[in-house]
């Protein structure tokens, strides 16, 4: 590669527009990027804007960051429909001529742009960063069974055919195999946790093309704990996220309601309600009311006010009932000194170490995470002792270092090798 990298970073959607976490890492690890001198870092996102037709657009009059819209994506085989957008796609690189293409996500993207970038320039260097399963989960990337809301250890096409009876075994065999041979030009393959790492290597993605790599959180600024009133204790939890059925806030509203009568507090800073099945969000306002005056649903929350929002809590409650694979929201509240309760299950239990960053509970159980509650809220001294034991997330530069790092040893390689791909 050239003394200076040309870096394109690409996502499945702009974290202005949909702030989810996967958005907001590959966001965060553009910037970092931009603050290299010699690297040159360029953004491009999905974004849900018609008026852009299927071409590529400046975002915002922003340098260096750009959006793309298309009509229709195939969430089956996971492709884009789309030769306009393609071709579209085809051009701006060809004009960019990017040494480095990672990818964010492939939803709303289409793994026929790996292959388009390969076929242009067949010795750049792609990598693609897996934030959750839906290449080997077509319910939503969820791996829970859709007819009992249990969890999916392995998937197959036996197994997924039990859960869409009506796509035959050999669809799912064939989207197994097209995904797959899509993910097989990449040069390496980034999982954020070592859970979703073996998950892949399970379903068949290259061991070796596959690196463990933490996305980095920005700094936060100083957030004090929150003041406490003469003989207060550490009683205020919150919840930060989307409400969504498999984030587990039915479940915390159960154990609320347990707690009706005691001292703990809930803060829920939650965006789509709204998004929901008629009857999910009857459930969620019947068990608000339920859980009374100790619970507040604050509503959706800019990314910006988590230091503020961040400091009237003490814990950060992560109560997800599917897997999950590294969630922001852990790093965001231990940056922060927050400690963490979190469900026992994925990429959550590995983030969080018993009596050091937090503490775990059966997912799913709100008699379980009720239990724990008290338990905290009897001992003192709990939540002091976890200020001096819980781990430092990765920073976003320390991420953006990390991730350069990967992408020169691909570069040595060859140098030291001749092109990985003959050209």
């Amino acid at each position: 590669m050239s003394a200076s990298q040309k870096i394109l970073i690409i996502a499945h959607g702009h974290p202005d527009l949909s702030p989810g976490g996967a958005e907001i890492a590959a966001y965060s690890l553009f910037r970092e990027l931009q603050k290299k001198i010699d690297v040159s870092a360029i953004f491009l996102a999905w974004a849900d804007e018609p008026a852009i037709g299927e071409s590529i657009a400046k975002y915002c009059g922003r340098d260096n960051e750009f959006v793309f819209s298309c009509k229709k994506f195939d969430r089956f085989l996971l492709s884009q429909p789309s030769k306009l957008l393609i071709k579209n796609f085809v051009q701006f690189i060809s004009t960019l001529d990017p040494d480095v293409i990672h990818f964010h996500h492939y939803v709303n993207i289409g793994v026929e742009f790996i292959a388009a970038a390969r076929q242009t320039k067949p010795d750049i260097y792609l990598a693609m960063t897996l934030h959750e399963y839906l290449a080997i989960c077509h319910h939503y990337g969820l791996m829970v069974r859709t007819h009992s809301a249990n969890l999916c250890a392995r998937s197959g096409p036996q197994q997924c055919t039990d859960c869409f009876p009506h796509i035959r075994q050999s669809a799912f065999a064939l989207r197994r195999q097209y995904i797959k041979a899509h993910f097989d030009q990449l040069d390496a393959l980034i999982a954020p946790s070592a859970f979703l790492q073996q998950r892949y290597v399970e379903w068949g993605a290259d061991a070796s093309k596959i690196t463990l790599l933490a996305n980095g959180t920005a700094p936060a600024r100083h957030v004090l704990p929150r003041p406490l009133a003469a003989g207060e204790r550490r009683t205020v939890f919150g919840f930060f996220g989307q409400i969504h059925p498999f984030k587990g806030v039915l479940e915390l509203l159960e154990a609320f309601a347990a707690l009706h009568q005691e001292r703990a507090r809930l803060r829920i800073y939650g965006a789509y309600l709204e998004l929901n099945q008629p009857d999910y969000i009857v459930r969620f306002k019947d068990q608000l009311r339920a859980a009374g005056a100790t619970v507040e649903f604050c509503g959706p929350y800019r990314h910006a006010d988590l230091d503020r929002l961040m400091t009237d809590v003490d814990w950060v409650v992560v109560p997800s009932i599917w897997w999950e694979n590294a969630p922001l929201v852990i790093e965001e509240a231990l940056s922060r000194h927050r400690p963490v309760i979190c469900s026992d299950i994925g990429g959550m239990a590995e983030k969080i170490r018993p009596g050091l960053d937090g503490y775990q509970f059966a997912a799913g159980s709100p008699t379980a995470l009720a239990a724990l509650i008290r338990q905290l809220l009897d001992d003192e001294e709990c939540w002091d002792r976890l200020q001096s034991t819980m781990r430092q997330p990765t920073t976003a530069q320390e991420s953006a270092d990390q991730h350069l790092e990967l992408y020169r040893s691909r570069d040595r390689s060859i140098r030291r090798n001749g092109s990985q791909y003959g050209v």
